[in-house]
Formats: C-alpha cells, structure tokens, sequence
C-alpha cells in the first residue's frame, strides 16, 4: 500500500534537490511531483489531498514556497519522511498551519475549497451539491513497479606470496693437483749448465680451480587473473493489492395510490 508524504520548502532549488534524493532511493519520477513558482497554487489540487491540507499547502504556494509531494510503498515511507526532514529550508508544515489559521482569509479559502471552485482544483472526494444531485467520486490505486539498486555481497581478488623449495642439478669440475717421483735409473748424465741448473733451487707453483654453482633468479608471469562482471536480466513477477472504490445502487420505487 503507498502513502502520501508532502512537505514545504522556501526555495525551489531545495525542493528539487529533495525530490532527486527521493527518486534516487528508486522512486519513480512521476510519483514525486514539485509544485511551486507563480500561478502555480491551483496545481495543488492535483495531489490529491486531504481538504484542510490542500488549503494549506495552497495558501502556502501563494506565499512563494514550493511543496514537494511523493506517494510512496510502505517500506520506504520512514527513509523518505527523513529525507524531507533533513534540508534546513524546510517549513514546519504545524507552526504554519497553526498560523494561517488565525489568517482572516482561512475559513474563506477553506469554503471555497469545499465548494469544487477550479480556482482551488476542486474538491476531494464528495463535491459540494448540485441542482440536479449530489455527485460521488470513484477513486482507485494504480501499482507502480519500479527498479533500485541491492549489494548482495562482494567478491574479493587478494595476491600473497608463497615460498615453494626447487632444486635443479648442474655438473661442476674440480681440479686436484698430484704429486709423483719416479725414478730415472741414474742412466742419464748432464753436465755443465744443465748440470748447474739442475742444482739450482726452484719453487713450481700449480694453482687448483674448483667450480661452484651460482644462484640467481628472475620474475616471468606466468598467469593472469581476470575480474570481471556479467550483467543478467531476468523477469521477476510483482504480486500486491489495490484498492478501488465501488459503488452500489440501491433503488426504491414508491407506490403511487
């Protein structure tokens, strides 16, 4: 079931921001509606409300204020009454009431409403009585499905690093110096400088090399991780009751004797 909730702001730009915070909670925009500026006092009685209350927010109009209305479900009538509430512009709809009120010109306005004049949008519900008869209204309620934004959760993408042991195998080559005599049979004889050179003193130095592994690394991607999202529509079927006014003809004939 929906509700209607007005509210009076001095300015037309509050009023239009409050409407756009409205219809950003998924609101649709028609049923928010901005009714305010010069000879715009009559549109109030398209909003179809109350008597005492149309004549208030008219006078209202008539003041230069702007009133913003929005018929809205019940789920979202708390969040919209606080978005109302909240600009500092905002009227407090009882303290002007209660003033205009003591206006001269209230019970006036107030009569005229009731009587279905155009100058006031004409009146809600049963009119005022014709020549011809009474009239009665038929009202019903319209569903309006609309359309809004729900997290329903949120996936998380982390990187962490992790030490995993390798091993890899590689051949290495060692050097070793040896030492060995052997005997020479005392056969071979030298004589002069070679003689000499062989009893000079000499230091024969042979240097051993060994290999060894060295270690380095580098980075290389191996993988890539994508994110993304994929957009799905599905139909979803709304099931909620309306009211409708009906009306019922009773007909008595009277006998003529």
């Amino acid at each position: 079931m929906s509700r209607t909730i007005t509210a009076i702001y001095r300015t037309a730009d509050v009023a239009n921001l409050v409407k756009r915070e409205i219809e950003e909670l998924g609101v649709a925009s028609h049923h928010v509606e901005v009714v305010g500026g010069a000879d715009s006092a009559d549109d109030i009685g398209h909003l179809n409300l109350p008597h005492e209350e149309a004549v208030t927010y008219r006078d209202a109009v008539r003041q230069g204020h702007y009133v913003v209305s929005a018929e809205v479900d019940e789920d979202r009538t708390d969040s919209v009454a606080e978005i109302m509430r909240n600009p500092e512009q905002g009227v407090d709809i009882d303290a002007y009431e209660e003033d205009y009120r003591t206006r001269d010109t209230y019970n006036d306005d107030l009569d005229a409403y009731g009587t279905g004049s155009p100058a006031y949008g004409g009146s809600m519900g049963r009119t005022g009585g014709t020549e011809d008869g009474d009239t009665v209204e038929l009202a019903e309620e319209r569903l309006s499905v609309g359309k809004r934004d729900v997290d329903r959760g949120t996936t998380h993408v982390r990187t962490y690093v992790q030490e995993v042991p390798v091993e890899e195998r590689i051949r290495l080559r060692d050097e070793h110096v040896s030492v060995e005599r052997r005997a020479t049979g005392g056969e071979r004889v030298v004589t002069g400088a070679e003689a000499d050179t062989l009893f000079a003193e000499r230091d024969i130095a042979v240097t051993e090399h060994d290999e060894e592994a060295v270690v380095s690394k580098e980075a290389v991607v191996t993988e890539e991780v994508v994110v993304s999202k994929e957009v799905e529509e599905r139909e979803e079927v709304v099931t909620d009751t309306v009211r409708k006014t009906e009306v019922d003809i009773d007909k008595s004939d009277v006998d003529k004797t």
